[in-house]
């Protein structure tokens, strides 16, 4: 299998270079600060190639997917759990109280 040929000697040689300062710059492609004399990665582009193709957005569906989530309250969440957990006889954690209030001062 062969690998793509980068065509571009340097980072100060590329498409997504942006100077800044005297020596480094910016590569718009990753986001990060380069210095120009740099090899270029992967993802370099020589200057006066030509322009990407852009695409545009698929459509997937045909209809807005709304998520609509039911309202479940405290107890009902409290009362789920407690039926779930595992419970030992006779042990005075098995019955649901209420925790105590808290004054605020």
């Amino acid at each position: 299998m062969k690998s793509a040929q980068c065509r571009v000697s340097s980072c100060s040689r590329c498409r997504f270079y942006t100077p800044e300062g005297r020596r480094g710059g910016q590569c718009s492609q990753l986001g990060v600060p380069v210095e120009s004399r740099w090899e270029p990665c992967s993802l370099a582009v020589p200057v006066f190639a030509p322009p990407l193709v852009v695409m545009k957005p698929l459509d997937f569906l045909p209809q807005p997917l709304e998520l609509s989530f039911p309202e479940v309250s405290l107890k009902a969440a409290r009362l789920e759990a407690a039926l779930e957990a595992p419970s030992v006889q006779g042990h005075p954690e098995d019955t649901m109280h209420p925790a105590p209030a808290r004054a605020w001062r």
